[in-house]
């Protein structure tokens, strides 16, 4: 599927989605917000620090992004995190945040570089007819038909590859649709905000 959306030629059949991502952070440490509206071959932008309260409405999804690191690089890696550490509000500092993992505190987070995230999707129709075929699935794609306009298309652009038995398994037609249809990473990674500039602003 990651291959269908980056092919284009799904298009019709793709699921709409909106997302509203709204970010709660008052540090000027990182904390930002990096996208790639135009591809990941062009510019990014960017959403800078303070986050209080700030969002926006993306498709997630069909585009690139990513978050900044937030806050001092001393707090990003406390020793003992694990899949098993929790994060909890400090009883012992108002408005403070720790992180615990077995019982034992591992870091407290003091409330300037706690960031909170709200992440909401949803997906959306332009009318009833196609609210309606997508709850009946009378223009589902099978498996076979997904594979048919991807030969189409290969064939279309002139590249050659062997027709797979199983092209789900086939190892050689797998990587020809990967070298094809994926635009690889982005070509233009700003780096991670200064922290001792950061913190003069």
């Amino acid at each position: 599927m990651n291959t269908m959306s980056k092919s284009g030629l799904f298009k019709r059949w793709q699921a709409k989605k909106a997302q509203v991502i709204a970010w709660y952070y008052r540090g000027n440490i990182g904390g930002g917000f990096t996208y790639w509206p135009e591809g990941p071959h062009e510019q990014p932008r960017q959403i800078h620090a303070p986050m209080w309260g700030r969002a926006v409405v993306v498709e997630n999804e069909m585009m690139y992004h990513t978050a900044e690191s937030c806050g001092p690089a001393a707090l990003r890696n406390p020793t003992g995190l694990s899949m098993e550490s929790l994060i909890e509000p400090d009883p012992d500092t108002r408005g403070g945040w720790r992180i615990t993992d077995a019982g034992r505190i591992l870091q407290a987070i003091p409330e300037q570089e706690f960031r909170f995230l709200v992440h909401w999707g949803g997906i959306v129709y332009k009318d009833y007819a196609e609210l309606k075929v997508s709850k009946d699935h009378s223009d589902d794609l099978s498996q076979q038909q997904v594979f048919d306009i991807f030969m189409a298309d290969l064939k279309q652009r002139g590249m050659a590859f062997a027709e797979p038995a199983d092209p789900l398994t086939d190892k050689a037609f797998i990587n020809r649709l990967t070298t094809v249809y994926d635009p690889g990473l982005p070509l233009y990674f700003p780096p991670e905000p200064e922290e001792a500039l950061a913190c003069t602003q």
